[in-house]
């Protein structure tokens, strides 16, 4: 299936990041996952969404910001690799090196400029000033407590497959919201698709052996572990939390799932693939979305 991506206009939202007192600026593809499939529930398509969430074309990325001057991408963790040349490096590439550190983004039309280390670093960093900001909302109440809530100067975008049944369950999200305090008006966003770039959409083609960067925060399967650690460059984050059943009417902890995060790179691909982290003697599964989508580097 083909690729596209859903640009999503958010004002306010609450993305935690394990606590109320904290909001992050993006959300992952599990949690983008996990709130579609509540979307299918409702709407009663869960096992098609399921079904076609597991069929082998079917990804779905990280958020990453939009803006009118560019689409960024996550920074390629080990990308440009100075170390190779500690001991030649010249006092440029050391600053150089050093204000990479900072960036979290980078165009993802300035991708291979900035891998190969020729990149103007300052001018990166000024394209994703002022993206968001983070504010603290105070609860009154009996105990009072404080929420972190982003607010967004710039859109975010998701890139998934182009279907039928996703656009419906993408609309009808847009509605219900994203994230954490939805009943404070938190997470609502506006929608819109659009076609990617030709050679944008390229370098997003599965070819094992080829060094590329994660766009999902995502885990290979068993079989696929070993071989795709093989000169990887990587960062983990641990997903987890609680899951409620109306069946058992408890809260129980799902079992805690170590994923790549979005930047890791890798020289071997995979695959991923849909997780159960249900609770012991939980009465039903508990998806979690851990398919890999790469983005090609050029070195």
């Amino acid at each position: 299936m083909g690729l596209q991506m859903y640009i999503l206009k958010f004002d306010n939202a609450h993305f935690g990041t394990g606590t109320l007192s904290s909001s992050d600026f993006s959300f992952s593809a599990s949690r983008l996952f996990s709130a579609l499939y509540l979307e299918a529930i409702k709407l009663n398509h869960q096992n098609d969404f399921l079904e076609l969430a597991n069929q082998g074309d079917f990804v779905l990325s990280d958020a990453f910001p939009y803006t009118d001057k560019a689409l960024f991408l996550p920074k390629p963790i080990g990308y440009p690799d100075y170390s190779a040349h500690e001991q030649k490096i010249s006092l440029e590439m050391r600053r150089k090196a050093k204000a990479s550190k900072k960036l979290q983004y980078i165009p993802w039309n300035l991708m291979d400029e900035y891998v190969s280390g020729k990149s103007v670093i300052k001018n990166i960093a000024d394209m994703q000033k002022d993206m968001y900001t983070v504010q603290y909302v105070t609860k009154k109440g009996k105990d009072p407590y404080e929420v972190a809530v982003t607010s967004f100067n710039c859109q975010l975008y998701i890139i998934a497959p182009q279907d039928k049944l996703l656009d419906q369950l993408m609309d009808s999200l847009q509605y219900s919201g994203l994230g954490g305090e939805r009943s404070s008006g938190y997470g609502q966003f506006t929608l819109r698709s659009s076609s990617l770039p030709n050679e944008f959409v390229q370098k997003l083609r599965f070819n094992d052996g080829v060094l590329s960067m994660a766009l999902a925060t995502s885990l290979p399967k068993a079989d696929e572990l070993k071989r795709s650690m093989d000169g990887a460059r990587y960062l983990l984050k641990k997903d987890s939390g609680f899951a409620y059943s109306e069946m058992s009417k408890e809260l129980l902890r799902k079992q805690d799932l170590y994923k790549f995060a979005v930047g890791s790179t890798f020289k071997k691909q995979y695959r991923g693939e849909i997780v159960d982290v249900r609770p012991d003697n939980f009465p039903h599964p508990v998806w979690n979305y851990s398919k890999g989508l790469f983005y090609q580097l050029s070195r």
